[in-house]
């Protein structure tokens, strides 16, 4: 497994190179995990992305990220703007950053400051992001409560 200075500086690139001014924005990484039970057996899927950000702005843009064996390449980067947004929530019950568009889509979102290689193990991406997570909850707050 790629260590986490690698891995954030990936991420970090598959925004730039998918993000028009890409590497203007601060950078996090986030997780949306699904679980479905079932009688017999449980599923669980993890989606990765980088959510970039200008500091003193409230637009947001998240990319979809996919990893194979390291390598990072990003998907069509979604712009949320004061336009398209339809709700933020602070925190669910499971603790996540939540945001709704007003196409219809939610995202359920894990940001944390530092992923562990243990989380690593199920699927999300092992990072180091104390600094960014730190301004991306100055953003967070500031959307909460607008």
């Amino acid at each position: 497994m790629a260590s986490k200075e690698h891995m954030k500086a990936a991420i970090h690139a598959a925004f730039d190179a998918a993000v028009a001014d890409g590497t203007s924005y601060t950078k996090v990484y986030a997780a949306e995990i699904k679980q479905k039970n079932f009688i017999v057996f449980r599923t669980t899927t993890v989606s990765n992305f980088a959510v970039g950000f200008r500091p003193g702005q409230t637009d947001l843009v998240i990319v979809p990220l996919d990893e194979k064996n390291g390598t990072i390449t990003a998907g069509t980067p979604l712009t949320i703007t004061d336009a398209n947004r339809a709700s933020v929530k602070k925190r669910d019950l499971q603790g996540r950053f939540v945001i709704k568009t007003t196409d219809g889509r939610t995202f359920r979102l894990s940001i944390i400051p530092s992923v562990p290689k243990l989380l690593a193990a199920s699927y999300q991406l092992p990072v180091d992001q104390k600094e960014e997570y730190e301004a991306f909850t100055t953003l967070r707050d500031a959307l909460v409560s607008a």
